[in-house]
């Protein structure tokens, strides 16, 4: 805690008679003046009613907004009450109307830590000096901890030995000062210290605090319960001492005493980031990843700033292969505390995961810098100096490892990778090593082969995968593993050979025929395929898996819908009992729109599974689908029973209504998803876009702003007010809401849209001022630039936009879309390369409907007249509903001179696109030249 209980004193509870008398008293009083409200203020504040001094104070205000003293008073009471954003603002108010410093700062350092703005307490108050004794302590001490959150010790410690020196008695400052000395090792130091505040102050919540983490470093955790169960004592509604405690207990492997402390936070707090960290922290240890990646999503949807939650959000979604989202929490943990040794590690792995060595490098640079001497980071930082072909260096790192971990299998492994990468003899060692520490025999060699697949050095990957197929010939896996190899090698027959010695050494092992599928289909030979399949389905009829991957390989090759019908009803013949089939059925039927078929499974299914809540929403999303609506809001009805704390069954309800054009029923069913939970994003979306629908842009307004109320979707509430006021063309309103979304969430599309509102509004220069401040503090930021390049698209600012996209372009080479812009742009200015920029892109993307087109119109300008036909037919294909491409199709045709051809399309086009649209209009114009 940044600010001790004791500091604030707590408000009695006032009995419910006399509150009632009181708000009557406060509401008759509206008409006094502001100053008697000011008064009045204080007078509640003297008897420390915090709730009437609020509301006075409010009430002065809003007679008279420059009342500096009732700001400032309004500042306190909000940080005393836990609005900690609102006392920012007041206290920030009431020192730009000339409220006296001595007065303001220590209040508003205070708020500026509690709400972990540390760069802001490190900027306006590094240098400040207050001629209050009191004051300046209590400004230092605030300071102090700013620079402790920054890892900034030596400034911390100096701002904390300030504070001491203007008041001896300063409680966080003696805190802080031994926090100081125990983040630098000073255990002993800490120690002395905390336990002489303990000494004068037995009730110290921070002490006791500070003392579990000396205690903890000590190895001492019983000593740390005991402190722990100490501050409970002084107040058992601290809610972070709890934390803690479950915490601890959890790490001791106390698993029920854990519990019991969490179902007590339940209790108390069951919204809290911490209550649903603990939670999920509960699950993780369970190995229910999945359900941990949920609960600490929702904490942080509550919290974004909950460190604990990013950090936990990034390792489950590390652990179930999202690399992209996990980076992206891992990095919100590393901006705010650099040196996290678990962020580091798992950002590292994460970013070679995904391919990106050299970043991953810059990553662990901190671990490598501080000589890491802990095995797990010795691993990470040797698995990332191997990729980055760094093989003496990750040798080293992994022969430390094992030293500090003899018995570590994996560290043994990875040494032997390392090893063997830079040709040292000594690695068949340590991988044997590693095969006598691994109980399975076969981790060491297995690993070696996917290191050099990560890698792309197939060869060497084909060396391993032979040393580990001479330890293991009769392993069904390691054949396998050789087929990925091949495969990766493009050698189609050898690794069609592995897969198939693999189905003969495990005839059931399904990966190996999904694996010779898919060298069958790289052949173009998918009716083999589905051979395959069904030879192995009737090998294993009871295999379900095998049906539906047949299934799906069918639908991907364009097989009949009879035919894949027919794999899935045997599907669910085999296991007349298991669900997926049925539900597979009914998406089948669904997707070719034979609603009553799907009608009559999903009743089948429902009837079967009446509880399971995947069975229950089948059978709704058929009714709805054959057009039984009452029967879908029933269906749907039992879905809210099962799921009673899930917004998603009134947003579908909400559906049915619309569809029923019962505009009532719609908006009334979002509302009971938002009753549900408030910060539903679909629900507040579908909510706001059905206002607007109807015009009613006020109530919209209304309900933007009411959202903004909400934890969890304050920023979708700003935003959307924003948006909203843009559609009532009030651009200097759009432009202030954009702004305060901004100070929410630093991003990009916000500050496009601002840009843009601001020039709707005619402030040229402030737009132009934003942008150019953005663009020079986000240099590698894509989104503001590609805004750029739209707009000068768009203003046929063609060289403007070339340019831009090639900035876009070195940040993010292997962006498909801006790739396929660039083409296109260069393609129109006559650009050479601009074929070879749309090949690029069509490589990251290949079946893109769009990039097909402009590859497939540059390559016919050029020449290339069959391969660019062949592109914009293909392009039609997998878009057949996208008029654009049949026009463009229809102009090469044109050019070419096949009349007849390009006729066909346009009459295509012209039975697909609406009368008076600019598609419409052109077609017709070039019909009409024919």
């Amino acid at each position: 805690m940044t600010v001790p209980a004791s500091a604030f004193p707590r408000r009695t509870p006032l009995r419910p008679l006399l509150v009632a008398a009181l708000v009557a008293s406060l509401l008759g009083g509206c008409s006094d003046s502001p100053e008697k409200m000011l008064a009045s203020a204080r007078g509640y504040l003297a008897s420390q009613d915090l709730q009437a001094a609020s509301i006075q104070l409010k009430n002065a205000l809003q007679k008279d907004g420059s009342l500096a003293e009732a700001r400032f008073l309004l500042g306190q009471v909000n940080l005393q009450l836990g609005d900690v954003p609102g006392a920012v603002k007041e206290l920030q108010r009431a020192e730009e109307l000339g409220y006296p410093a001595e007065q303001v700062s220590p209040w508003l350092v205070r708020a500026l830590v509690q709400s972990a703005e540390f760069d802001r307490v490190i900027e306006r108050y590094a240098s400040v000096t207050l001629a209050d004794a009191n004051a300046q302590a209590t400004v230092l001490s605030g300071l102090g901890q700013a620079y402790l959150a920054k890892a900034s010790l030596q400034p911390a410690r100096t701002a904390y030995e300030g504070a001491l020196a203007a008041d001896p008695d300063n409680l966080v400052a003696r805190i802080g000062l031994a926090r100081t000395k125990f983040f630098a090792g000073d255990l002993d130091g800490a120690e002395a210290d905390v336990e002489a505040v303990l000494g004068s102050d037995p009730k110290a919540f921070e002490a006791h605090v500070l003392k579990v983490d000396v205690m903890l470093a000590r190895q001492r955790p019983e000593a740390a319960i005991d402190a722990l169960r100490a501050a409970l004592e002084l107040d058992p509604a601290q809610l972070p001492v709890r934390y803690e405690l479950a915490n601890l207990l959890l790490r001791m492997d106390r698993i029920d005493e854990a519990r019991a402390e969490v179902e007590q936070m339940k209790r108390t707090a069951p919204d809290s980031p911490s209550t649903l960290y603990l939670q999920a922290s509960l699950d993780f240890r369970d190995g229910r990843i999945a359900e941990s990646r949920d609960a600490v999503l929702k904490s942080l949807e509550r919290a974004p700033n909950f460190l604990p939650g990013q950090l936990l959000a990034g390792t489950t979604l590390f652990r179930l292969n999202e690399h992209v989202t996990a980076q992206v929490h891992l990095n919100k943990v590393l901006e705010r505390m650099p040196g996290q040794v678990q962020a580091l590690r798992l950002l590292g792995l994460s970013l070679l995961a995904t391919a990106q060595p050299g970043r991953a490098l810059e990553v662990v640079r901190p671990l490598i810098d501080a000589n890491a001497d802990d095995p797990a980071s010795l691993t990470v930082i040797g698995q990332v100096q191997l990729a980055n072909g760094n093989f003496d260096g990750a040798a080293e790192s992994f022969a430390r490892a094992t030293r500090l971990d003899p018995d570590s299998a994996e560290a043994r492994m990875r040494l032997g990778v390392a090893r063997l990468a830079r040709g040292d003899a000594a690695a068949f060692a340590d991988l044997e090593a590693a095969t006598v520490l691994d109980p399975d025999g076969a981790q060491a060699d297995t690993a070696l082969v996917l290191a050099h697949l990560r890698a792309n050095n197939f060869d060497a990957a084909l060396r391993a995968v032979d040393t580990l197929l001479s330890r293991h010939p009769q392993n069904a896996e390691a054949h396998n593993l050789k087929g990925g190899v091949m495969l990766a090698r493009r050698d189609f027959g050898a690794a069609r050979a592995s897969f198939d010695e693999a189905l003969r050494l495990r005839p059931d092992l399904l990966a190996a025929v999904i694996n010779l599928a898919r060298v069958d289909v790289a052949e173009q030979q998918t009716e083999a395929a589905v051979a395959r399949f069904e030879a192995f389905i009737k090998a294993n009829p009871r295999n379900i898996d095998a049906y539906l991957a047949a299934a799906e390989l069918k639908q991907i090759s364009g097989a009949s819908d009879a035919d894949i019908l027919s794999t899935l009803e045997r599907a669910a013949a085999a296991a007349p009992a298991a669900l997926p089939p049925k539900l597979a059925l009914v998406r089948h039927h669904l997707r070719v729109r034979d609603t009553r078929r799907a009608l009559a499974v999903a009743q089948e299914a429902a009837a079967a599974n009446n509880n399971d809540p995947g069975a229950v929403e089948a059978l709704a999303r058929a009714q709805f689908a054959h057009g039984e609506h009452q029967q879908a809001l029933s269906s749907y009805g039992r879905l809210t029973s099962l799921l009673p704390q899930s917004p998603a069954p009134h947003v579908e309800m909400a559906g049915v209504h619309w569809a029923m054009k019962d505009v009532a029923g719609t908006e009334q069913a979002l509302r009971r998803a938002l009753a549900v939970r408030a910060d539903f994003a679909e629900a507040n979306r579908r909510l706001l876009a059905i206002l607007l629908e109807q015009q009613r842009e006020d109530d919209a307004l209304v309900h933007a702003r009411a959202m903004q109320r909400v934890k969890g979707a304050e920023l979708p509430g700003v935003v959307a007010e924003g948006d909203i006021l843009a559609r009532k063309g009030e651009w200097p309103a759009a432009a202030a809401a954009y702004a305060r979304a901004l100070q929410l969430n630093r991003n990009g599309e916000l500050l496009a849209k601002q840009h843009a509102a601001l020039l709707r509004a005619g402030r040229n220069a402030e737009g132009e001022r934003l942008l150019g401040e953005w663009l020079r503090s986000e240099p590698r930021d894509v989104v503001v630039r590609s805004y750029l390049a739209e707009r000068a698209l768009a203003e046929r600012r063609l060289q403007d936009a070339r340019r831009i996209y090639r900035e876009i372009l070195a940040i993010a080479p292997d962006s498909a879309l801006v790739l396929n812009n660039l083409a296109w742009v260069a393609g129109q200015l006559g650009d050479a390369d601009a074929v070879e920029l749309a090949e690029r892109a069509l490589a990251l993307a290949p079946d893109n409907p769009a990039i097909l087109d402009t590859l497939g119109v540059l390559q016919v300008e050029r020449g290339q007249v069959d391969q660019g036909l062949a592109n914009l037919n293909r392009a039609v294909s997998l878009a057949p509903a996208l008029g654009q491409l049949r026009l463009s199709l229809a102009k090469a045709y044109l050019g070419l001179g096949r009349k007849d051809e390009a006729r066909r399309e346009l009459d295509t086009v012209l039975q697909q696109s609406a009368a008076g649209t600019p598609l419409h209009t052109e077609a017709t114009a070039l019909r009409g030249g024919l």
